[in-house]
């Protein structure tokens, strides 16, 4: 009886509700992490905020984070572990605003257990789709389409010009962001594999996608249930799933991708205009001698009544030894029928955003990077406030440990 019912579920099998495994080790915590800082030497053309906004053409910027992680396998042959992923960069005191920065320290935290089943992530982390995600490849690191930590632009650009949709996303798994979730991705097999998320509850910020912590979305640390009220313009029971195939046939390898997610809405009043969620997106990298050719497309409703964000992207990258080197483009367009609605950026019409990259890296040690290229942004609208024109020269450098 106990091995019959030792194999009757994943969360079983992973150990979660087994008999204590004794022989195991002890979960020991390492650190690992990253940080990439910049020097940018570009202009502005106009600003979003009035057309006439004037800002410095010097800029140093940097990013990064400490992951603390740790897992045992215990007997059964499942791993059990925990990740915390920590800023490694100043973000409280003041803002630009003048006001008090009050963002977190913490960027994700969750559990995870893996296996032959497959793997579970329980906790504040990023989605399936978004983890999943094969989509433009680029040299300029820190500028990727799918994890983009730097931009370029005027301060008010992309609440003027809402184009800018999450970010440069290439998945729809950022509905949520790193809002609690529960995630199961099932084994490889025969080069496909499938993940699912599913995200109880998250904060809108009145129709703004997205949620921080001790907001509903994490129920951490100060968070309760009262910061999870219903009908307050919010979004619930969000699920998420990604499908990928990874192969090579000869000297090409293949990475195909798709995604989408979906999330019900709750309104505060007849006259909201937050609606249900729905989102789409797709991917693909061809490689072969060195080049990889890739891109992906994607659309949404931004959660918003007659609002529609549509994005495509490609791009072309050659490696050889030490050196990476690319060229990637990415266009956004949003159609607005709602004016002056938070979340829905500026005249009804259609909001447009091109933004072009070319970069290159070289690794002059183990996990030692140095990095150049350029970028450019530029933004149209209905009105001045949501045009925009900005270019950058960027040299940097990325350490990884």
């Amino acid at each position: 009886m106990k091995k019959i019912l030792l194999g009757t579920s994943a969360l079983v099998a992973s150990g979660l509700l087994a008999t204590p495994a004794f022989a195991a080790d002890p979960i020991k915590i390492s650190t690992i992490g990253y940080l990439q800082a910049y020097m940018g030497f570009g202009h502005f053309d106009r600003d979003g905020s009035s057309g006439t906004q004037k800002y410095e053409a010097v800029n140093f910027r940097y990013e990064g984070e400490i992951w603390f992680q740790g897992q045992t396998k215990l007997d059964n042959g499942t791993s059990i572990g925990l990740r915390v992923e920590m800023e490694a960069w100043s973000q409280g005191g003041v803002s630009f605003s003048g006001s008090t920065d009050a963002k977190d320290q913490i960027d994700e935290e969750y559990l995870f257990a893996f296996g032959d089943w497959g793997r579970i992530e329980f906790g504040g982390t990023d989605s399936a789709s978004y983890k999943m995600v094969y989509t433009t490849p680029t040299a300029l690191i820190g500028h990727s389409f799918a994890q983009h930590n730097f931009t370029w632009r005027g301060n008010s650009a992309p609440g003027a010009n809402a184009a800018d949709h999450a970010g440069f996303t290439s998945s729809p798994g950022l509905i949520a962001v790193d809002s609690n979730k529960f995630t199961y991705f099932t084994p490889r097999i025969a080069g496909f594999q499938v993940g699912a998320s599913f995200m109880p509850y998250f904060r809108s910020a009145s129709g703004t996608l997205g949620g921080n912590a001790a907001q509903c979305g994490f129920l951490g640390g100060a968070g309760n249930p009262g910061a999870c009220p219903k009908n307050a313009d919010n979004y619930h029971y969000g699920i998420d799933g990604g499908i990928n195939y990874l192969n090579k046939f000869g000297d090409v390898s293949l990475a195909l991708y798709g995604g989408a997610a979906w999330a019900g809405s709750e309104k505060n009043s007849p006259t909201s205009v937050v609606k249900d969620f729905w989102g789409w997106a797709v991917g693909a990298n061809v490689g072969f001698y060195g080049w990889t050719i890739g891109g992906g497309a994607g659309q949404d409703n931004n959660g918003l009544k007659k609002n529609t964000t549509t994005f495509y992207t490609f791009g072309v990258m050659y490696e050889t030894g030490p050196w990476q080197a690319s060229v990637s483009y990415w266009h956004g367009q949003r159609k607005e029928g709602l004016a002056a609605v938070s979340g829905s950026g500026g005249a009804p019409g259609t909001d447009k955003v091109n933004y072009f990259t070319v970069g290159a890296n070289y690794a002059i040690g183990p996990g030692v990077k140095l990095v150049g290229g350029f970028v450019y942004d530029a933004r149209k609208g209905q009105t001045i406030a949501e045009r925009a024109d900005a270019w950058q020269v960027l040299f940097g450098t990325e350490l990884r440990f």
